[in-house]
């Protein structure tokens, strides 16, 4: 309806009678006199027909709500029609950082399972800094933790992110927010940035170094 609606007010605007109310059916050259009453007739009859096949309001509200910035739903920095970053899926994302990762610091270093137990152990360990919890509390969770079998390890990746949410929720912290903040910060950093202080902490012992790039 909506389209049909649209069809015939262009061939309004334009000048000429809209196809569907030719009296041939089919002459696209007719053309529509707005100071012709039998032209404004036909051709008012023919829009309110049109609009009784759907609700235009309904369309036109709907759309509305669709490109609201507050709705969240379409992209407001986008040319086309692509959905709102926040509705992106989760698991593209994932995929994406260790893509990111693996370019920036190469696929020996960034996909290392030890190097990525260490990142998420220093990252956690500054969350838990930032929000309050002394190093004595935190030995003596280690401790506590480390006195116990260890855990499966999809189970726990889990249970971290269902703590992760609670915590930000207390905090009143958007964390899927942040999470896409952060990564559109690093991504925007050049890429020896990062190598650099790849480097600097493997020298430390704490990390290993940069296998791209020359530092």
């Amino acid at each position: 309806m909506a389209i049909d609606l649209c069809g015939i007010l262009d061939s309004l605007e334009r000048g000429f009678m809209p196809v569907s109310a030719a009296e041939d059916g089919d002459n696209e050259d007719a053309e529509f006199d707005r100071d012709n009453p039998n032209d404004c007739r036909i051709a008012l009859n023919l829009i309110i027909e049109t609009l009784r096949a759907g609700s235009i309001g309904r369309v036109v509200w709907g759309m509305a709500a669709l490109v609201n910035p507050e709705s969240k739903l379409l992209d407001p920095d986008a040319d086309i029609i692509k959905p709102h970053p926040s509705l992106s899926n989760r698991q593209q994302r994932q995929a994406e950082i260790l893509q990111w990762a693996n370019t920036i610091f190469g696929e020996a270093t960034a996909s290392n399972t030890g190097e990525r137990i260490r990142r998420f152990a220093e990252e956690s360990i500054e969350l838990v800094q930032a929000a309050g919890l002394d190093k004595q509390a935190m030995n003596d969770i280690i401790d506590h933790v480390y006195a116990k079998p260890a855990g499966n390890v999809a189970q726990e990746i889990g249970q971290v992110g269902v703590s992760l949410l609670a915590l930000a929720e207390h905090l009143s912290i958007p964390a899927d927010d942040e999470e896409r903040k952060e990564f559109d910060r690093i991504t925007s950093l050049p890429s020896e940035h990062w190598q650099a202080r790849q480097n600097a902490k493997a020298e430390k012992g704490l990390a290993l170094p940069s296998s791209t790039g020359v530092i």
